[in-house]
Formats: C-alpha cells, structure tokens, sequence
C-alpha cells in the first residue's frame, strides 16, 4: 500500500537536514532554496547542539524557520531531556507540566522525540493546544504508536520518524525496518525514513561522517537508488536527506526518481539496433500474471508490430534488460527483465542491462507497475 502524502508532485514527501552549528548560515540558507527548487518541502533541524540561552537560541534559529516556512517547508526539530533542560522548557506532565511555548516562538511544526517519555505523557504532549506534531521512534518493534493511540494521542498529531546512523555498519536490516514499520504501515500513518547523500564533505552532527542511512544497505548507494527504494516498498511517507549538503546533481536525481513510474538506470549492449531501442522507449508496466520468478514481463510492448530479428542471443543474468525475437512466434517484440539466470535458446535478444545497485529493486516490481528505461552511457 504506497501512502500517498506530497502536496507536491511525487509519491514521497523529500526533505533535508540542516545543522546550523556546524555550517554558516550563508551555506544553510542556500542549500534550503535549492532543495525547494527541486520539489523538497520537509526540513529536519537538529536542536541537539543548540548553544547558548533561550532568547539566544531563539535569537539564532528563527531566521531559518522564519526562510524555511517562506520557502513551503514543514518544520521537524529534535530534541533531548538535556537541551530542554538547559532552556527551561518543560514537556513532562509529571514534573513541571507540558509547555511548548518554545516551540511556537520557534516557529516548529513538529518535534522529534529522543527522550524516552512514557505512553500517557507522549499522548497528552501529542494533545497540545498548540497544535505541535509529535514526531516519535518509528522503528519500535513493539506497537508503541498502538499505545499512543489507545492513550488518547491523535491520529494526526503522530509521525514515526526511524533513525539514522553514521557508524558504518550500524544501520537497521531490512528486516527490522519493516518489523517496526508495520506498525504504522497497517493504519496508513505517515513515517519518516533517513537516505545519505554520497557527497564527500557531507556531514552530520557528530565527528564520525560515513554516511548518515536508515538502513545499512542503502549506505553506499546512490542517493536516488535509495530513494526508489522506499518508494517501491511503499510505507515511507517523507524521505529525508540525513547528512549536508547534498550536491545539486543528488537533489535533482531525487526529484526525478520520486516518481510511481520507478525508472531504472540501463546501459545498452553495443551496435542495438534502432528498432529495439525504440521499443525500450514505450510506456511499459508489469503484467498481472507475472509470477514466474525468472523474468518480469510487459503488457504494452507486442503491440508494436515491427519485426525482431535475432541479435546478441547469449545467456542471460539477472538484471538483464531482454526482447523475445521472432523465433518466439507470438511472443516476438516482448520485452523483459531477467529475475534469475537463464538459459538461451537463440529466441532471446539480450539489449541492455540495469545498473547492479538497482537490482534490488527488482523484487518490488508487482503487477501494474509502471516503469521506464533511463539509458546511460
């Protein structure tokens, strides 16, 4: 079930991240403005290494809030018991009761959770008379946003947000993830999900910079691969950049991916002939019977009538882009991509192969799906 949650185009909402600590507010203010040309509209700003007093804090970040609400932004902030602490804001309704005067001064629209509070205070915070979003760990794999919601806490003042994790090799397995994001996936809720950017001055919050991912299989990939990849899985309503700055090219790619057409990146084999590169080209989707497990088959490509010929008919691997030839009888003009090795009869044409790094996304091709060919090199 995709959650269908920009106002933009696009089947995710994308966002960034700013550490105002760590850069100038020059270089924040100008990533911010790219970002928004490029359809982001989601910004996480990280209050975990604010300096200074309230007024100063104050002082200090509401010009970003002040640009980012200009620009279309939504407005997350995290925040811990020792920050609020140092500012004097109260959040518990057992020690001091909940005010979140800070946070409107501030100009946020949610406030992400790194603090450990019980389920009665998270649902009666999520209750605030200033209409502030709760945003909340999203990777538990026991039904916390469940408690929540049977504490009273509104449906819509609750985002699950997963982590992100700049340690190489720290970074959830797919199976976790989906562990805790069924929670928020069975009752259509919006949860967030953390992409890195492969820039190499990108950083994070903490010294350690190797990449900022949810999941750990995502870390080295390119920045839009991982974003097709929740795209596909279809249970992750925003998509964020963990770490700054992102290049303008990532930006772009990710505008371009964030599409329910999932393109996937192909090189061609030399001398293809015009005829089948054309019909690469079509508007192709998956069939509605296509369970095989050895290749996921078009519906819109035997209707173009023009001839097949035999060409490059070697055995094929997984991720390869094929065309059935006219020895196929019936089948002549079909095209395909191969799940598994095969053996070739001499029927198949082989004309192309997916970029390593997207055939995971292979597995997530269902029925209907709509796809498209984006030809390099």
């Amino acid at each position: 079930m995709k959650i269908l949650t920009s106002e933009r185009s696009g089947v995710c909402r994308l966002g960034i991240s700013l550490y105002p600590e760590f850069a100038s507010q020059e270089d924040n203010f100008a990533y911010l403005r790219r970002a928004a040309e490029h359809g982001f509209d989601v910004l996480f700003l990280a209050l975990l290494g604010a300096k200074g007093t309230y007024e100063e804090v104050v002082e200090r970040y509401l010009p970003y809030t002040r640009l980012a609400h200009e620009l279309g932004f939504e407005i997350f902030c995290d925040v811990n018991p020792m920050v609020l602490k140092r500012l004097g804001v109260g959040i518990s309704m057992f020690q001091g009761g909940i005010d979140l005067a800070f946070f409107k001064e501030l100009g946020i629209d949610a406030m992400r959770l790194d603090l450990g509070m019980s389920d009665l205070e998270e649902a009666a915070l999520a209750k605030n008379a200033d209409g502030i979003k709760i945003c909340i760990n999203g990777a538990a794999v026991t039904d916390h946003v469940g408690a929540l919601l049977s504490c009273g806490a509104p449906r819509e003042a609750l985002v699950g947000c997963h982590n992100y994790y700049p340690h190489r090799y720290t970074g959830v397995s797919l199976d976790y993830f989906m562990r805790g994001t069924e929670h928020w996936a069975k009752r259509g809720m919006r949860l967030q999900a953390f992409v890195s950017s492969n820039a190499p001055e990108a950083f994070g919050p903490w010294p350690v910079t190797e990449g900022l991912p949810t999941l750990e299989m995502h870390r080295d990939l390119p920045t839009e691969v991982q974003l097709k990849h929740f795209v596909m899985m279809g249970c992750v309503g925003d998509v964020l950049i963990g770490n700054c700055f992102a290049t303008d090219d990532e930006l772009a790619a990710m505008e371009r991916a964030n599409s329910d057409r999932v393109r996937f990146t192909t090189r061609l084999v030399d001398g293809l002939p015009q005829d089948m590169a054309r019909r690469l080209g079509m508007n192709l989707s998956v069939r509605g019977d296509c369970t095989s497990g050895y290749m996921i088959r078009t519906l819109e490509s035997r209707m173009d009538p023009a001839p097949v010929e035999p060409f490059n008919t070697v055995d094929i691997e997984r991720g390869d882009v094929i065309i059935d030839n006219r020895l196929y009888g019936q089948y002549a003009g079909e095209v395909q991509i191969a799940l598994a090795p095969m053996k070739n009869s001499g029927k198949t044409n082989v004309v192309g192969h997916i970029d390593d790094c997207e055939h995971v996304l292979l597995d997530y091709l269902a029925a209907g799906t709509r796809f498209a060919f984006d030809i390099v090199g």
